[in-house]
């Protein structure tokens, strides 16, 4: 049996290859698939965020306070650096709602719901339960909290 071959078999245990190519992961029909691959974009993300954030912060702290106020003026209205503040605001709703969920799902057991015998095509019995809505609940809230986030930067 060849690995492709292999692989066709085992679609739903990519393992290792789901980790680096998220994107290749079949999603339709399986909200589960899609969090968590967004989780990790959006961890990503937010890694870079810091990153810059620290590194930016340290360069104005370095020049004095008469920079770091100018600074902060130039974040007023809609430019570059507060579109990516909005990504970066975006990412953070949506991994810190669901890191929420996953601590009730993996730590607290909700939602979990009973266990079955596996029967091809394998349908987790969690996506049946009461675990289907609270990630469509996941993806609501982190919407409405992006959303709440832009109205405070920009409008406010």
């Amino acid at each position: 049996m060849t690995i492709k071959s292999r692989f066709k078999v085992l679609d739903n245990r990519l393992g290792v290859k789901a980790s680096f190519l998220p994107i290749g992961v079949t999603i339709a029909g399986n909200p589960e698939r899609l969090a968590f691959i967004l989780h990790r974009i959006t961890g990503i993300i937010l890694v870079g965020f810091i990153a810059a954030h620290i590194i930016s912060t340290n360069t104005l702290a370095r020049e004095g306070w008469e920079a770091w106020i100018e600074e902060v003026r130039n974040l007023e209205g809609l430019n570059p650096i507060s579109l990516l503040f909005i990504i970066a605001m975006g990412a953070l709703s949506f991994h810190s709602i669901n890191g929420i969920r996953l601590i009730m799902v993996e730590f607290l057991s909700l939602w979990i719901g009973r266990p079955e015998k596996p029967k091809p095509p394998y349908d987790p019995p969690s996506l049946k339960s009461f675990q289907r809505k609270a990630i469509y609940a996941t993806f609501i809230l982190a919407l409405i909290a992006w959303v709440a986030i832009i109205y405070v930067m920009l409008i406010w």
